[in-house]
């Protein structure tokens, strides 16, 4: 069955009539009140069960009384303050609609739907079609209660996710930069990174990246726009891991894992850190992490006994861990863990522990089947384990 299978117009249209039904509900029971907006919330999905989002109303009489009941309740905010800050808060919000049993069934049905292959991958896709719904039967409801005459003009609909992706695909440019000027301070703020030349644009990200300087509004998109300018970045990550910049060292590292380009610069900046004995202990596992993860283990079993156990450990086991998903990297291969373990078994003890269960392993891909297949036949039994806990996820996913 392909998704085009699935009633999704179905979906919208009840959507869509979920958010009218509701808007008019809260117009007809206060009729005295003034409607700025409708908001569908509380999205949750599982990958074993989706609900139907509820679908908050906000008016301008209600909302006082919030900001009232949070001030007599100690908050310090101004009342202006505190207007901004929950006007679009919908858990905060006094009208609220649940889902009706209709809407739990298309929830549960869609939920089925995407049950269907057994994989989490389809599940996810699906569950993310069902979200993205929403943002326009928010807007198909925003023109329908306009052509009613319902609300003014000055109501928008929107859906909200945790993450806020959802806002911005609900309204148009000048209606989220109106009522949600964060987003507008991003905008300036990411135009203006990239009208830098590029020596600047590496010192903006960097600084703000490793925590040099207070990030702005773009929040972890520093690091995916640094990441992007891939080697021009080494430099200036190179100078805050020798400390010879400002900033976190471990963030420095971390980047420069994940733009994983294996010069000498880096190279020698990281064991320069490893070999610090005077540095904290979590640097020096970032360092051995940064080293493993370049492909460069080799490096960290030269110095197995004047290294702190744990810290070989937590490097040599990093091309392993989730940490390794972030960017790039190099393909699944036990051989260089396997190679140290067979020269250096007193460490097994530590590695293992690192590779032990829920310590989060990383996902592999089809073309990394046949090295994690190799795993399965390791002489070790922790590596045996990890080789068949990734083909497992990668089967179900």
């Amino acid at each position: 069955m392909s998704q085009t299978q699935f009633d999704w117009q179905g979906l919208e249209a009840a959507a869509v009539d979920g958010m009218v039904t509701a808007v008019k509900r809260v117009h007809e029971q206060h009729p005295n009140e003034s409607i700025y907006g409708a908001i569908f919330h509380a999205f949750y999905g599982d990958g074993s069960i989706i609900y139907w989002p509820c679908v908050a109303i906000g008016t301008e009489e209600s909302l006082a009384q919030v900001v009232t009941t949070y001030q007599q309740s100690g908050y310090s905010e101004t009342r202006e303050q505190l207007t901004s800050d929950l006007r679009w808060s919908a858990a905060d919000l006094i009208h609220e609609s649940e889902p009706t049993d209709t809407e739990d069934n298309w929830a549960e049905s869609c939920c089925e739907f995407a049950s269907q292959t057994g994989k989490f991958s389809y599940w996810e896709t699906t569950y993310d079609r069902f979200t993205h719904i929403f943002p326009q039967a928010a807007k198909q409801a925003w023109e329908q209660l306009r052509q009613e005459g319902v609300v003014d003009d000055n109501f928008i609909a929107i859906a909200v996710d945790e993450a806020g992706d959802l806002i911005p695909l609900s309204l148009t440019k000048a209606q989220l930069f109106q009522h949600f000027p964060h987003y507008a301070a991003a905008e300036k703020e990411r135009q203006y990174i990239s009208s830098l030349p590029i020596e600047r644009q590496v010192a903006e990200l960097v600084a703000k990246s490793v925590k040099a300087v207070p990030a702005g509004e773009l929040y972890d998109e520093y690091d995916q726009l640094l990441k992007a300018l891939g080697t021009r970045a080494v430099p200036a990550l190179v100078a805050v891991v020798r400390q010879e910049s400002a900033g976190e060292p471990w963030c420095a590292i971390k980047l420069l894992a994940e733009i994983n380009e294996a010069s000498p610069e880096v190279l020698s900046a990281l064991i320069a850190t490893l070999d610090n004995s005077e540095a904290d202990a979590s640097t020096r596992s970032w360092a051995a992490s940064g080293l493993a993860r370049l492909g460069r283990m080799d490096l960290i079993a030269e110095r197995i006994h004047d290294l702190p156990m744990d810290i070989a450990a937590s490097g040599l086991t990093a091309p392993y861990r989730s940490f390794r998903d972030h960017g790039k990297h190099h393909p699944l291969d036990y051989q260089p863990l396997e190679r140290v373990l067979s020269k250096y078994p007193h460490i097994e003890s530590a590695v293992a522990k690192e590779l032990s269960p829920g310590c989060g392993f990383c996902t592999i891909t089809p073309e990394e089947e046949r090295a994690a297949q190799a795993g399965l036949n390791s002489p070790w039994s922790f590596i045996r384990y990890h080789a068949e806990s990734v083909l497992e996820e990668m089967h179900n996913y």
